[in-house]
């Protein structure tokens, strides 16, 4: 298992699209590399309605590589990606994998037990921080999440 500061989740769904690019964004800002998971088997996503049986190591590497697609798209001068396909639930390898990292990112959807099943064993085991982002940023534009912190008023 490779050791990368920030650690993130991906089942193919939006929420884990939004997770990639809020993991990536926060690589550039520590001046690091992302480690991307996928486990098999597993649920993987496409999106929200459909779930996807991912039932192999190939169908895991295809779910990885469309979500890294998908992410990445709009930006090819982001921070190192390593990909990584392991086959074991979710929550418990990602946890593993957060031994020498600084931060997990998760997505989360409304939907699925087991991908709330990831999320609260993730937040449970963690002894880095975990970031769970809902799969609804998947549907903002980057400027709908600029803040402009200068309009902000901060609560004392």
């Amino acid at each position: 298992m490779l050791e990368m500061p920030i650690v993130v989740g991906i089942d193919g769904g939006p929420a884990s699209i939004a997770a990639l690019q809020v993991a990536l964004k926060e690589a550039e800002l520590r001046r690091t590399g992302v480690l991307a998971i996928t486990c098999w088997p597993a649920d993987g996503r496409r999106d929200d309605s459909s779930p996807l049986p991912c039932e192999n190591r190939e169908q895991a590497t295809e779910i990885l590589e469309h979500v890294i697609a998908e992410a990445t798209h709009h930006d090819k001068d982001h921070a190192p990606i390593v990909r990584e396909v392991s086959q074991g639930p979710a929550g418990p390898t990602l946890v593993a994998a957060t031994r020498n990292a600084e931060l997990l990112v998760v997505g989360s959807t409304e939907r699925g037990a087991r991908t709330r099943q990831t999320v609260e064993h993730c937040l449970r085991n963690s002894v880095v921080p975990v970031l769970v982002v809902p799969w609804t940023v998947a549907a903002l534009d980057e400027q709908d999440i600029e803040l402009d912190l200068s309009q902000a008023s901060i609560a004392r």
